[in-house]
């Protein structure tokens, strides 16, 4: 077994988030894990389906031989009855056996032999069939009287009962320990379908983010932001920062003219004017930078121009497929920070916006 696989094998730490249950590795690991569950489960079905059967056959091993020695013993009501319910089904398929041997004896020569031959195969075939239908509602007669003759005592029983009560108890258990396998594979390949359909939409192992965060919290990284005191850096990536420019432009206007009043020499001239103006807005990227997010705030760290955003003063983010808009309070305008992963800026806002108040 190589060393991957092996590392599957052994219970990787597990934490319950909002969103279920993450087991704390790379999703390559975890893909690596769900395959060897798997195989496991496989293993152990096939185990305890095995010792199941010996169990069985153990415990019809009894009940025949009580059956074959009904003089020598006596036992419960309920035993009695379902031995009764053995000797008929028996005595039935000894009969059917009579006549098949019957059958087999026949000789049949000529054209009407073969007729009467033909004949014989269908009835050997219809007897055959019934033979073993009564051989099968046989076979869990014979096991639930084993089971029944806890109280009945004969050495032939015995040298048989106790291999079989053993084997019973080690197909329980391994039918336990195939059905926690199973549990556990089952919803190690619900986390796996989950988490990666986690990445294609947000680009990123959120579950597992969600699920090391609680457990270890926040890795404290390195930024060109000036920390106070129990402030940490915990995500950097690099940004620019943009805001809604509004331009106005007049439109209907006039620049003016001037024309001559008759031979006056004298001219009259009409004044310019604005027309009405019109407003138009667009988001005008104003600096290049350094997006960085603490315990604390959100802010930017620019060549020109820096913010700094508390999240006690956060009104509300917006997540854009290239950046995220953040509405502060006692602003009009919102900051716009471009960024190639505004997904994974959100998710770091709002998961320190959850934490409990120190």
């Amino acid at each position: 077994m190589d060393a991957l696989a092996a590392s599957a094998t052994v219970a990787p730490s597990v934490v319950a988030t909002d969103g279920g249950q993450v087991t704390l590795l790379d999703l390559s690991a975890l893909q690596s894990r769900a395959a060897t569950l798997a195989q496991e489960a496989d293993k152990a079905t096939l185990e305890a389906k095995s010792m199941r059967v010996l169990a069985e056959d153990l415990w019809v091993q009894v009940g025949q031989s009580l059956i074959s020695q009904r003089d020598h013993w006596s036992g419960s009501p309920a035993i009695a009855e379902v031995a009764q319910q053995a000797i008929s089904l028996s005595e039935k398929v000894a009969t059917d056996d009579s006549q098949l041997e019957s059958l087999h004896s026949r000789e049949h020569h000529g054209i009407g032999g073969l007729a009467s031959k033909l004949g014989g195969w269908n009835e050997s075939r219809r007897i055959s069939v019934d033979r073993e239908t009564l051989k099968s509602q046989l076979r869990p007669l014979w096991a639930r009287i084993g089971r029944l003759s806890s109280e009945v005592t004969l050495p032939e029983i015995d040298s048989i009962r106790g291999p079989a009560v053993a084997a019973e108890a080690q197909a329980q258990e391994l039918e336990q320990q195939a059905l926690s396998v199973i549990t556990t594979a089952n919803a190690t390949n619900e986390e796996l379908k989950r988490r990666t359909d986690s990445k294609k939409e947000m680009g990123f192992d959120a579950p597992y983010l969600a699920g090391y965060l609680k457990a270890h919290g926040p890795q404290a990284v390195e930024s060109p932001v000036i920390l106070k005191r129990g402030e940490a850096a915990c995500w950097v990536a690099p940004a620019s920062l943009a805001r809604n420019q509004t331009r106005r432009q007049w439109v209907g206007g006039s620049q003016g003219f001037s024309f001559p009043i008759g031979h006056t020499g004298i001219r009259y001239r009409v004044g310019s004017f604005h027309g009405h103006p019109i407003e138009q807005q667009s988001l005008t990227k104003l600096d290049s930078g350094t997006l960085v997010i603490t315990n604390q705030r959100i802010a930017f760290i620019g060549r020109t121009k820096s913010t700094s955003i508390p999240f006690a003063k956060l009104l509300h983010v917006e997540c854009y497929s290239d950046g995220v808009g953040v509405f502060v309070e006692g602003r009009e305008n919102p900051d716009f920070y471009l960024t190639p992963v505004p997904k994974y800026a959100l998710f770091m806002i709002n998961w320190f916006l959850s934490q409990p108040d120190p």
